[in-house]
């Protein structure tokens, strides 16, 4: 089958129907639900208003702190999230403790390539806006390319990657362009009746209810990333669904 947008589309949709009760699951469970209370305790603790900048005159030491507690809750939860729901859609069987286990392994290398990939598109920005992308789209699937190919090593999850999108990395960009905007709709199209009708941004409710939004759109956008990944595979190697799913056995 060809890489379109389309069938990609099709594809993170088709996702999403098959395995939206355990995605769900795992999504409140490891994301939500972490991201949800790490906010709360942000905003309890250090008046972060979720409506606009911070006033400079409340980001003292102990402001910084909660918040690189809760940026730490967030990259850990995405990530390991990220490892789960990539189990869940190419393996033939899925445990939650044994997919949870294999997440917590993945963190360190994750976090490197993070980190790395973070740093790539940093450098390609700034000597030109255009290297910036083609780096951020050439290295997509990365992270995708570790959990679901073990073996690989973070130096050949980032070459799998490059040899994945080549040739399509257009057709990934507009697929971006499309979920995003898509996302950002549904996202507001929640939250912005829930900030007019309540009387603050930072009340508990209006924070808990912001934040799963936040999560669960961002375990969307998670679900379309492994689309992509899984549909270059099916392109670049002729595999059916079925063949996919060996890389785990």
């Amino acid at each position: 089958m060809k890489f379109t947008i389309g069938n990609t589309l099709n594809e993170g949709f088709g996702l999403l129907s098959r395995h939206f009760s355990t995605i769900f699951m795992v999504g409140l469970v490891t994301y939500a639900l972490p991201l949800v209370a790490g906010l709360v305790i942000l905003v309890m603790t250090t008046g972060f208003n979720l409506a606009g900048n911070p006033d400079p005159s409340t980001m003292d030491s102990s402001w910084w702190s909660g918040f690189g507690i809760y940026m730490v809750i967030a990259v850990v939860a995405s990530l390991v999230t990220l490892s789960m729901i990539t189990e869940i859609v190419v393996r033939d069987r899925f445990e939650f403790g044994a997919a949870f286990g294999r997440a917590l392994k993945n963190i360190i290398p994750l976090i490197i390539i993070t980190l790395l990939y973070t740093l790539a598109m940093m450098l390609g920005m700034i000597l030109l806006i255009v290297p910036g992308f083609i780096v951020m789209l050439m290295f997509y699937v990365v992270m995708t390319a570790y959990i679901a190919e073990p073996g690989l090593g973070i130096g050949g999850a980032f070459k799998r990657s490059r040899e994945l999108t080549k040739g399509h990395r257009w057709g990934i960009l507009a697929i971006l362009l499309i979920v995003g905007i898509s996302i950002g709709i549904l996202s507001a199209i929640i939250t912005v009746p829930l900030g007019m009708v309540s009387e603050s941004s930072n009340s508990p409710v209006v924070v808990a209810i912001s934040g799963l939004v936040s999560a669960f759109t961002s375990i969307i956008s998670l679900v379309f990333a492994i689309a992509v990944y899984t549909s270059l595979r099916r392109a670049k190697e002729t595999h059916t669904p079925d063949a996919v799913a060996n890389v785990f056995s």
